[in-house]
């Protein structure tokens, strides 16, 4: 069996910088935006059956209600293929997540996701479920324990396909964990 995804992260949308002046960061701004929809298209020419992007979509919870909006459209131009987000350090799943805000929740396509449960997540191709994401969002800026390694340890090994979805750096590599 084989299963094609695109894999991106740190998107950052809704990013300033403050060296910039107000005509620049506008097209900052804009080329995050095109690249999103980029992303969309060779998603759908290379024949995946989703996108996953790994934390940090967007720069805070609290970025402009424009920003949210820009990004759904973005998103919602490539219905054939699902976006799943995974909440991140910047984008954290808690009291004040975009993920959970009215823009957010009332301008969502379909075609996106969020993943903001650790947990199994089924993925159908081909209308057979056949892939599961394993998602570990963040829940807060700073984490206190290693959150892929919780998710791994409390899923049931098996054959199914397993796509581990996590943020962050890597201290260790270590083969038997």
């Amino acid at each position: 069996m084989m299963v094609r995804f695109l894999h991106t992260a740190d998107w950052q949308l809704g990013m300033t910088r403050h060296f910039l002046d107000a005509e620049a960061q506008a097209r900052f701004s804009q080329a995050r935006i095109d690249a999103v929809e980029t992303i969309g298209r060779l998603a759908v020419e290379q024949k995946c059956t989703f996108v996953l992007v790994c934390g940090d979509v967007f720069e805070t919870n609290h970025v402009e209600r424009r920003v949210i909006v820009r990004a759904l459209e973005a998103m919602g131009k490539t219905p054939e293929v699902t976006f799943f987000l995974l909440p991140g350090n910047h984008d954290p799943v808690n009291a004040s997540s975009v993920f959970t805000s009215t823009t957010f929740t009332e301008r969502c396509p379909d075609n996106v996701r969020v993943l903001a449960e650790p947990g199994t997540v089924d993925v159908t191709t081909d209308g057979a479920a056949n892939v599961r994401l394993l998602p570990a969002p963040w829940t807060s800026k700073r984490p206190i324990e290693d959150l892929v390694g919780k998710v791994i340890a409390e899923t049931p090994a098996d054959d199914a396909m397993t796509i581990v979805v996590g943020h962050g750096s890597v201290d260790v590599l270590d083969p038997d964990t």
